[in-house]
C-alpha cells in the first residue's frame, strides 16, 4: 500500500483538518487462490488476504468464495509465474 501524505486544509467552519492521500505508484500484489470444486483461478489482492487473516493460526490462510460456482477458494501452492 502507498505511503500516506498529509496536508492541512481549512474546513468551512475555519477549523484545520488533515487530508491524507495515498501514492499510487506501488505495484499491487496478488495471491493466487484456486477453487476446490471447479478449479477456477482467482487472484486475490494481498491486502484483502491480510485483512481476512486476523484471528487465524500462523500459517493458516483464509478461505474465500469462488465467483464462478460459490465453492471454496483456497490458497494455491505456488504463484502462477512459477
Amino acid at each position: 500500500m502507498g505511503k500516506r501524505k498529509g496536508r492541512e486544509q481549512h474546513s468551512e467552519e475555519g477549523k484545520k483538518i488533515e487530508i491524507f492521500s495515498f501514492d499510487d505508484d506501488e505495484e499491487e500484489v496478488f495471491i493466487d487462490y484456486v477453487c476446490v470444486d471447479c478449479g477456477c483461478l482467482d487472484p486475490v489482492p494481498d491486502f484483502i488476504v491480510g485483512e481476512c487473516s486476523y484471528g487465524l493460526e500462523p500459517g493458516e490462510s483464509p478461505v474465500f468464495v469462488c465467483p464462478e460456482c460459490n465453492g471454496d477458494l483456497v490458497r494455491k501452492g505456488k504463484p502462477s509465474e512459477e
